[in-house]
């Protein structure tokens, strides 16, 4: 967490990005990844399959239960929505560890698995963000993508900001979206980039979407750090 001047002391405190703000890249961003999951492939990997297993137990459970219904019948529709809110609540505990780990694995520093646990106690927090990321997906369908860019893009650092700098929801958000003017565009071709980075693992008969997920975790923390006034590891040297 950034520290305060003598002068703030005391005083209300209101997240900014650190000045000057540092450009980023999709390539410095994957990048960095790619060095991360060489380093520490194994330990994101599974970091990210023990985040997504209670998520795909339910969903499997639900249809040992009552099967799989016809699509786009009422049972379907049913079935889908309880199963995404089940899995946005059970993923919601491991959103804040993971952001931790992809933190950690950026900067270079050791990746612990056990950052999984500690990372509960944002639960609350990462469970408003993930709730406002379906919504906004969900208006995005017919507003083709305009609330995605104007909200959710910026709001997508505001997990890494809310680990990083221990401030709250409210000041993550807020430094999330001081830190995303003027860059709304910018961030949503990112997010669209990895997002093909995580559908390409998931085609790979399902093998690389974890690895896939941990790069972009990476790489998402490598905006975040840029935005926060960290040079790129090897920019300053």
């Amino acid at each position: 967490m950034p520290e305060r001047s003598p002068a703030m002391q005391g005083e209300l405190w209101v997240a900014e990005p650190t000045r000057p703000r540092l450009e980023f890249s999709l390539g410095e961003a994957l990048d960095d990844g790619l060095r991360a999951m060489r380093r520490s492939g194994v330990v994101l990997s599974v970091a990210q399959l023990v985040a997504a297993l209670p998520g795909a137990g339910v969903a499997l459970a639900f249809r040992a239960a009552r099967g799989q219904p016809h699509f786009a019948s009422r049972a379907y529709w049913e079935q889908t929505i309880l199963v995404t809110a089940c899995g946005t609540v059970l993923g919601a505990f491991f959103r804040g560890g993971l952001a931790r780990m992809s933190l950690d694995a950026c900067r270079g520093a050791p990746v612990r698995l056990g950052d999984l646990a500690r990372g509960m106690r944002f639960f609350p927090a990462m469970l408003v963000l993930e709730v406002v990321h379906l919504v906004v997906l969900a208006l995005s369908v017919p507003l083709l993508a305009v609330p995605y860019v104007l909200v959710w893009a910026p709001l997508a650092l505001a997990p890494f900001a809310l680990v990083d700098r221990d401030d709250g929801l409210v000041d993550a958000v807020r430094f999330a979206w001081a830190s995303a003017r003027g860059e709304r565009l910018h961030l949503f071709g990112f997010l669209l980039a990895t997002a093909i980075v995580s559908y390409l693992g998931l085609v790979a008969c399902c093998v690389g979407e974890l690895p896939a997920a941990a790069l972009v975790g990476v790489a998402t923390a490598h905006v975040y750090a840029r935005f926060n006034g960290e040079a790129r590891r090897g920019d300053d040297q």
